[in-house]
C-alpha cells in the first residue's frame, strides 16, 4: 500500500501521452514526461508498432493471472495448456511492460521528477472480454463459464500490477485509466464471430456492471490514486453508459480517503455543434450534444469527477455558464485528448490546462 499523501489542490489537469505512432518508446516516453511531468497526468506511453504484444490488448492481457494466451491471426485467444506459443506471446508482452517501465524510471530520475506520479491505461473488463478469443476460435464473450474465468484473473493480476508498477518506478502515487473502447459494442451485441456472418449476444448489463463495479473496487483496495473510467462514447450511446458507469461505482467510491473515479466524456462546445432538424450532429463532430453536457451535469451535481475530451477552455467555460454550473467546479476536472499522442497535442492539452485554471481563477475573484 502506498503511503498516504496530502490532498491536492483542485486544479484542471491535463491527462494523455498514450498510444504513439512508431517504435521509439525512449523519445515517447521522454516527450511525455517533458510535457505532462510538471503537474499534470502523463500516461505511461504504449507503442503498438513495436509488435505484438505491444497492442493494447496484449498488453493488458498479459496481465492475466494464471492465464496463457497466445497470438493467432483473429487476435489473442486463451490459450490450451498444450499450446506450443503458449506463454511465449505472453512473456513478449511482459517483456515490453518491463521495458517500459524501467525506460519510464530512467527518464523520470534524468528529468529530475524523483518518485514522478505513473499513469497506465489498461483495457477494461468488458473491452478485454471482446478482444480474447477461446482455443474453439469463438470469442470468450459466447461461454459464461470463460467470462467469468477472464474476469476474475482479469481483477486478481491488475490489483497486483498496481503494486508492481508502484514498486518498479517508485513512484509515490499511481492512477489507471480503465479503457473500454468496445463497452458500447460489447452491451450492443455488435461484435462479429468467428465466422463473420452473426454476431455476438450481448454481454448482461448486470454483468457488465459487475465487472465494472468489482474491477473499480479492487483497484480502490490496492490503493491506486487515480481512477478514470473511458467507456468511449458515442452521440448515441453517452447517457446509457455513463448511467451504467454511475450504476457501477463501488461503496468505496463515496468515501474521501478513496481514489476518485472519473468519467471520460467526449464534448464540445454547444454552439459548435449545429445539429440539424433531426437533432443529429454533422459527420465527424465530437458528442457535443446536449445529452453529452447533460451527463457532465449530472455527473458534476453529484460530485464526480470528470475528464472532458473535446473541448477547448473558453468553450467549456461559456457552456459551463450556460448550464447554470458552478465555475469552481470546474477548477477539479481533467482535459484530455483521443491518441495517437503527439509532442505537440500534448503541449496544447498541457496549455488547456493551465488556461482553463487562470480563467476559472478569474472567474472566481
Amino acid at each position: 500500500m502506498p503511503e498516504a499523501v496530502l490532498p491536492e489542490r483542485p486544479r484542471p489537469r491535463a491527462l494523455g501521452g498514450t498510444p504513439w505512432r512508431g517504435t521509439d518508446a525512449a523519445e515517447a516516453v521522454t516527450t511525455a514526461l517533458g510535457e505532462l511531468g510538471d503537474g499534470h497526468r502523463p500516461l505511461l506511453p504504449e507503442l503498438p508498432d513495436r509488435g505484438p504484444g505491444a497492442d493494447a490488448a496484449g498488453r493488458s492481457a498479459a496481465l492475466l493471472a494464471e492465464l496463457s494466451v497466445d497470438l493467432q491471426p483473429h487476435g489473442w485467444r486463451v490459450s490450451p495448456p498444450s499450446a506450443v506459443a503458449s506463454g511465449m506471446d505472453r512473456r513478449r508482452a511482459q517483456s515490453f511492460w518491463r521495458e517500459d517501465l524501467l525506460r519510464w524510471t530512467d527518464t523520470a530520475g534524468a528529468e529530475g521528477l524523483t518518485a514522478a506520479p505513473l499513469t497506465v491505461r489498461v483495457l477494461g473488463p468488458l473491452s478485454l472480454l471482446g478482444s480474447l478469443w477461446l482455443p474453439g476460435g469463438e470469442r470468450v464473450l459466447v461461454d459464461s463459464g470463460a467470462r467469468r474465468d477472464v474476469v476474475g484473473s482479469y481483477r486478481e493480476g491488475l490489483a497486483s500490477a498496481v503494486d508492481r508498477w508502484r514498486s518498479a518506478t517508485g513512484a509515490g502515487q499511481v492512477g489507471v485509466v480503465v479503457d473500454e473502447p468496445l463497452a458500447a459494442a460489447v452491451l450492443a451485441g455488435k461484435l462479429a464471430t468467428a465466422s463473420g456472418y452473426r454476431t455476438v449476444r450481448s454481454l448482461p448489463r448486470d454483468e457488465a456492471r459487475a465487472a465494472w463495479r468489482d474491477a473499480l473496487a479492487d483497484l480502490a483496495g490496492v490503493g491506486a490514486n487515480w481512477v478514470w473510467l473511458d467507456p468511449h462514447a458515442g452521440e448515441a450511446d453517452v447517457v446509457d453508459l455513463a448511467l451504467l458507469a454511475a450504476e457501477s461505482l463501488p461503496p468505496s467510491a463515496e468515501d474521501d480517503a478513496a481514489p476518485p473515479v472519473r468519467l471520460t466524456v467526449p464534448v464540445g462546445a454547444l454552439e459548435s455543434a449545429a445539429p440539424g432538424g433531426d437533432g443529429r450532429l454533422p459527420a465527424g463532430s465530437p458528442a457535443a450534444t446536449p445529452r453529452a453536457w447533460d451527463v457532465v451535469a449530472g455527473w458534476i451535481d453529484a460530485g464526480r469527477g470528470l475528464a472532458l475530451r473535446g473541448v477547448r477552455p473558453a468553450e467549456l467555460l461559456r457552456t459551463w455558464d450556460r448550464l447554470g454550473l458552478d465555475p469552481a467546479l470546474a477548477a477539479g476536472l481533467d482535459l484530455t485528448v483521443a491518441g495517437p499522442a503527439t509532442a505537440a497535442g500534448l503541449r496544447r492539452l498541457r496549455q488547456d490546462a493551465e488556461e482553463l485554471e487562470a480563467r476559472v481563477r478569474e472567474l472566481l475573484g
